[in-house]
């Protein structure tokens, strides 16, 4: 069941759109809290440096990566869903070179 959760954040809050994990449940077992988007944004950073390193052994002339990931609700913690049953895709990578003219 998808759910929009309240996330604090340093400068004001953000509204997202996260599906429940767990146990079907009332909002109130969160209490006041608002979830924590720090894994988030911890697991994000860590993909998209392996993602970069990835590239970088690579080395396209040009590289386009198109991300997308859902947000998860568990226990009052936010999580990032990757990988879901959907034929959607979440990860898109372009990468290209360029003929050299010998």
């Amino acid at each position: 069941m998808t759910e929009i959760a309240k996330v604090g954040l340093a400068d004001g809050v953000l509204y997202v759109e996260a599906e429940r994990l767990g146990p079907e449940q009332d909002l109130e077992g969160i209490g006041d809290r608002m979830p924590d988007l720090s894994g988030v944004t911890a697991a994000l950073s860590s993909f998209a440096g392996q993602l970069g390193d990835a590239l970088h052994r690579a080395a396209p002339d040009r590289a386009t990566v198109e991300f997308g990931c859902q947000l998860g609700l568990d226990s009052g913690k936010l999580t990032a869903l990757v990988v879901q049953g959907s034929a959607s895709a979440n990860l898109r990578v372009t990468l290209e070179w360029a003929k050299s003219s010998r």
